[in-house]
Protein backbone atom coordinates (compact mmCIF):
# COMPACT_ATOMS: atom_id res chain seq x y z
CA UNK A 1 0.00 0.00 0.00
CA UNK A 2 1.47 3.31 -0.90
CA UNK A 3 2.84 5.15 2.20
CA UNK A 4 1.01 7.92 1.95
CA UNK A 5 -2.44 6.61 1.36
CA UNK A 6 -2.13 4.23 4.30
CA UNK A 7 -0.52 7.06 6.25
CA UNK A 8 -3.80 8.65 5.54
CA UNK A 9 -5.78 5.72 6.20
CA UNK A 10 -4.00 5.09 9.66
CA UNK A 11 -4.56 8.71 10.19
CA UNK A 12 -8.69 8.53 9.46
CA UNK A 13 -9.02 5.02 11.00
CA UNK A 14 -7.29 6.15 14.13
CA UNK A 15 -9.50 9.11 14.63
CA UNK A 16 -12.26 7.09 14.18
CA UNK A 17 -11.79 4.42 16.40
CA UNK A 18 -10.54 6.76 19.12
CA UNK A 19 -14.35 8.21 19.04
CA UNK A 20 -15.12 4.43 19.00
CA UNK A 21 -16.99 4.76 15.52
CA UNK A 22 -18.53 1.64 14.40
CA UNK A 23 -17.54 1.11 10.69
CA UNK A 24 -16.72 -0.61 7.85
CA UNK A 25 -14.10 0.42 4.61
CA UNK A 26 -15.94 -0.22 1.63
CA UNK A 27 -15.61 0.72 -2.12
CA UNK A 28 -12.24 0.55 -4.16
CA UNK A 29 -9.72 0.51 -0.93
CA UNK A 30 -11.91 -2.87 0.38
CA UNK A 31 -11.57 -4.04 -3.46
CA UNK A 32 -7.94 -3.31 -2.80
CA UNK A 33 -7.76 -5.11 0.39
CA UNK A 34 -9.31 -8.08 -1.06
CA UNK A 35 -6.88 -8.53 -3.49
CA UNK A 36 -8.15 -6.10 -7.12
CA UNK A 37 -6.40 -3.25 -7.12
CA UNK A 38 -7.50 -0.32 -9.55
CA UNK A 39 -6.78 3.64 -9.11
CA UNK A 40 -9.48 5.91 -7.78
CA UNK A 41 -11.32 7.85 -9.93
CA UNK A 42 -13.22 11.37 -9.65
CA UNK A 43 -17.09 11.88 -10.12
CA UNK A 44 -15.77 12.50 -13.87
CA UNK A 45 -14.36 9.12 -13.97
CA UNK A 46 -11.02 10.95 -13.76
CA UNK A 47 -8.09 8.67 -12.68
CA UNK A 48 -6.65 10.47 -9.31
CA UNK A 49 -3.98 10.23 -6.88
CA UNK A 50 -5.77 11.99 -3.85
CA UNK A 51 -7.36 8.79 -1.59
CA UNK A 52 -11.15 8.64 -1.44
CA UNK A 53 -12.39 6.18 1.16
CA UNK A 54 -15.77 5.18 1.55
CA UNK A 55 -17.16 3.98 5.15
CA UNK A 56 -20.56 2.33 6.16
CA UNK A 57 -21.38 3.38 9.25
CA UNK A 58 -23.72 2.25 11.57
CA UNK A 59 -26.62 4.26 11.49
CA UNK A 60 -27.31 4.60 15.23
CA UNK A 61 -28.11 7.90 16.99
CA UNK A 62 -24.77 6.89 19.20
CA UNK A 63 -22.90 6.08 16.26
CA UNK A 64 -24.24 9.14 14.41
CA UNK A 65 -23.18 11.54 17.31
CA UNK A 66 -19.59 9.81 17.56
CA UNK A 67 -18.85 9.68 13.95
CA UNK A 68 -19.58 13.66 13.74
CA UNK A 69 -17.26 14.36 16.81
CA UNK A 70 -14.94 12.07 14.85
CA UNK A 71 -15.32 14.19 11.49
CA UNK A 72 -15.12 17.25 13.41
CA UNK A 73 -11.98 16.01 14.96
CA UNK A 74 -10.54 15.78 11.23
CA UNK A 75 -11.21 19.25 10.13
CA UNK A 76 -14.74 19.33 9.40
CA UNK A 77 -17.01 21.64 11.19
CA UNK A 78 -19.83 19.89 11.96
CA UNK A 79 -21.95 22.38 14.54
CA UNK A 80 -24.99 22.97 11.96
CA UNK A 81 -25.45 19.32 11.85
CA UNK A 82 -25.06 18.46 15.55
CA UNK A 83 -27.74 21.02 16.38
CA UNK A 84 -30.50 19.82 14.27
CA UNK A 85 -33.42 19.10 16.28
CA UNK A 86 -34.41 15.91 14.55
CA UNK A 87 -31.61 14.13 13.23
CA UNK A 88 -31.71 10.89 10.84
CA UNK A 89 -29.02 8.28 10.94
CA UNK A 90 -30.52 6.26 8.39
CA UNK A 91 -30.69 9.02 5.75
CA UNK A 92 -27.41 11.09 6.81
CA UNK A 93 -24.85 10.63 4.33
CA UNK A 94 -21.34 13.39 4.95
CA UNK A 95 -18.83 13.71 2.52
CA UNK A 96 -15.79 15.26 3.72
CA UNK A 97 -13.01 16.55 1.24
CA UNK A 98 -9.95 17.50 2.64
CA UNK A 99 -6.66 18.68 0.86
CA UNK A 100 -5.05 15.10 1.69
CA UNK A 101 -8.05 12.77 1.42
CA UNK A 102 -11.68 12.74 0.79
CA UNK A 103 -14.47 10.44 2.05
CA UNK A 104 -18.01 9.48 2.42
CA UNK A 105 -19.42 8.11 5.17
CA UNK A 106 -22.61 6.11 4.32
CA UNK A 107 -25.67 5.28 6.43
CA UNK A 108 -26.31 2.07 4.33
CA UNK A 109 -25.29 -0.43 1.52
CA UNK A 110 -26.97 -1.82 -1.61
CA UNK A 111 -27.35 -5.54 -1.26
CA UNK A 112 -26.98 -5.51 2.84
CA UNK A 113 -29.52 -4.79 5.31
CA UNK A 114 -27.97 -5.34 9.10
CA UNK A 115 -24.62 -3.71 9.49
CA UNK A 116 -24.15 -5.66 12.65
CA UNK A 117 -24.01 -9.06 10.99
CA UNK A 118 -21.53 -7.40 8.64
CA UNK A 119 -19.44 -5.61 10.92
CA UNK A 120 -19.31 -9.18 12.61
CA UNK A 121 -17.83 -10.88 9.38
CA UNK A 122 -15.08 -7.82 8.93
CA UNK A 123 -11.75 -8.28 7.96
CA UNK A 124 -9.39 -6.55 10.64
CA UNK A 125 -5.65 -4.70 9.03
CA UNK A 126 -3.37 -3.84 11.68
CA UNK A 127 -1.76 -1.01 9.94
CA UNK A 128 1.44 1.39 11.69
CA UNK A 129 -0.91 0.30 15.36
CA UNK A 130 -4.06 0.89 13.88
CA UNK A 131 -7.21 -1.49 13.48
CA UNK A 132 -8.51 -0.58 10.23
CA UNK A 133 -12.25 -2.38 9.59
CA UNK A 134 -12.99 -3.90 6.05
CA UNK A 135 -15.60 -5.32 5.01
CA UNK A 136 -15.60 -8.94 4.11
CA UNK A 137 -15.27 -10.50 0.61
CA UNK A 138 -18.41 -12.29 0.78
CA UNK A 139 -20.29 -9.00 2.00
CA UNK A 140 -18.23 -6.63 -0.58
CA UNK A 141 -19.41 -8.90 -3.59
CA UNK A 142 -23.18 -8.46 -2.32
CA UNK A 143 -22.82 -4.92 -2.30
CA UNK A 144 -21.18 -4.85 -5.84
CA UNK A 145 -23.72 -7.54 -7.09
CA UNK A 146 -26.65 -4.86 -5.96
CA UNK A 147 -25.05 -1.82 -6.96
CA UNK A 148 -24.08 -3.29 -10.73
CA UNK A 149 -22.42 -0.89 -12.24
CA UNK A 150 -19.93 -1.10 -14.92
CA UNK A 151 -17.15 -0.47 -12.25
CA UNK A 152 -18.80 -2.77 -9.70
CA UNK A 153 -19.13 -5.71 -12.23
CA UNK A 154 -15.30 -5.74 -13.51
CA UNK A 155 -14.49 -5.54 -9.35
CA UNK A 156 -16.50 -8.81 -9.31
CA UNK A 157 -14.77 -9.94 -12.16
CA UNK A 158 -10.71 -9.56 -11.30
CA UNK A 159 -12.06 -10.40 -7.35
CA UNK A 160 -13.08 -13.56 -8.32
CA UNK A 161 -10.27 -14.15 -10.67
CA UNK A 162 -7.82 -13.84 -7.86
CA UNK A 163 -9.93 -15.99 -5.44
CA UNK A 164 -9.88 -18.69 -7.85
CA UNK A 165 -6.40 -18.39 -8.80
Amino acid sequence: MDTNLAGTLCKVCGVLNKHSVEYLIVGGIAVAIHGYFRLTTDMSGRETDKPDFDFWYNATYNNYFRLLDAIEELGQDVTDIKNETTPDPQKSFFKIDMKAFSADFLPGLPGLSNFKESFKQKKIIVLQEVDIFFISYDDLLLTKIATARPKDLDDIEHLKQRRDQ
